[in-house]
């Protein structure tokens, strides 16, 4: 991997297409100005914001020393040397069988906010209190003895380690310089395109972006675009350990030109699921939404599919498509990369999106 050099280029088209549906399904008003100051506490503090491996790694293995039984691990390493963590939580006094099985995931280095709120709704639930010291209002007893929940917090390790930045807020990188150091730079200056996987024998980027995991001498994918990824094995293994009520895959974007900062994005295949599924992925995506808007959040009004193209569909069908046949899926969007939605806030939105999914699967 050192064959690349790290940093700053030129833009990928990286979220393109993605960028361009977000664009369709929000409203037509333009994104607030540069200048708009970010709310209070934007900046969180190092401490309770854990997104790289070398702050993440350390608490989950803590957690799970300080509370054997409830939490278990399952892990994966890396090429890149780092290991990724499966963080299951549940009660241990009580059989696993009638619990609700719920799987939360991330796969992007340049996401970091996905990270961090999983690693503060885990202290919510193992310690009664976030990072930040204070106590949770979280009904945690009755969350572990009712469900079985798994958490993979950071499905690209080595990626997030590249990362120059511990979050994203808008104020070092406007949004071109930011997708460069996701995505790359090519030998030719141009920005590097977004693959689900390549090769370093027939292309070499002059910077590698930190989305990229290399997963063999001359391979590298995106990880939620290949099966062979460190992310996919761990989502896989958790999914294989029994019935899953719901599977929520937590991201970012930018919600360029739109005053959007969340949204709940349904299987690109919604429409060809059994009609079970379909119903579960509509209803949780609308009791995120309710508990974004009661917030005080500027979700988009619907949850719908994006408008991918044939060759991103063609990525998602091959890696996604029997997961979405046979488990309620939804895909969380949170803002990144703008003073609208600063860290604290970002993080703020995961919480909530997280607690959400956890109430619509318990509610039976």
């Amino acid at each position: 991997m050192n064959r690349f050099a790290l940093g700053l280029g030129c833009a990928a088209p990286a979220l393109a297409a993605a960028l361009a549906s977000v664009a369709a399904l929000c409203s037509a008003a333009e994104a607030p100005p540069a200048e708009s100051p970010a709310p209070a506490q934007a900046q969180p503090p190092a401490a309770w914001w854990l997104a790289k491996p070398d702050q993440t790694e350390p608490k989950i293995l803590e957690w799970a020393a300080r509370f054997a039984g409830t939490v278990s691990l399952v892990t994966a390493k890396t090429r890149g040397g780092h290991t990724a963590y499966a963080v299951t939580v549940t009660d241990p006094s009580l059989p696993d069988a009638g619990k609700k099985r719920l799987v939360f995931s991330q796969p992007h280095a340049h996401e970091p906010a996905a990270t961090a709120g999983m690693m503060d709704f885990l202290a919510q639930l193992l310690e009664g209190r976030r990072l930040d010291g204070r106590d949770t209002d979280l009904a945690r007893r009755r969350i572990l003895a009712a469900a079985v929940l798994t958490f993979i917090p950071d499905g690209n390790p080595d990626g997030r380690s590249r990362s120059p930045e511990a979050w994203w807020d808008g104020r070092r990188h406007a949004n071109e310089q930011f997708l460069e150091v996701a995505f790359g730079r090519g030998q030719d200056g141009k920005r590097f395109p977004r693959q689900g996987r390549w090769s370093s024998k027939e292309q070499q980027p002059e910077r590698l972006g930190i989305v990229y995991e290399q997963i063999s001498d001359h391979e590298y994918v995106e990880p939620n675009r290949d099966p062979d990824s460190t992310f996919f094995r761990l989502v896989r293994g958790a999914l294989e350990k029994g019935p899953c009520g719901l599977h929520v895959d937590l991201h970012q974007t930018e919600f360029e030109k739109s005053d959007r900062n969340a949204m709940v994005v349904l299987p690109f295949m919604q429409k060809e699921l059994p009609e079970k599924i379909q119903d579960a992925n509509r209803l949780a995506a609308e009791a995120i939404g309710r508990a974004w808007q009661a917030a005080g959040a500027r979700p988009t009004p619907e949850a719908r599919p994006l408008g991918y193209g044939e060759d991103q569909i063609r990525y998602f069908r091959k890696c996604w498509g029997d997961i979405y046949r046979t488990v309620p899926h939804v895909t969380v969007e949170i803002q990144n990369n703008s003073l609208a939605t600063p860290p604290a806030e970002q993080m703020r939105l995961m919480d909530l999106a997280i607690r959400a999914s956890i109430d619509f699967a318990l509610r039976d």
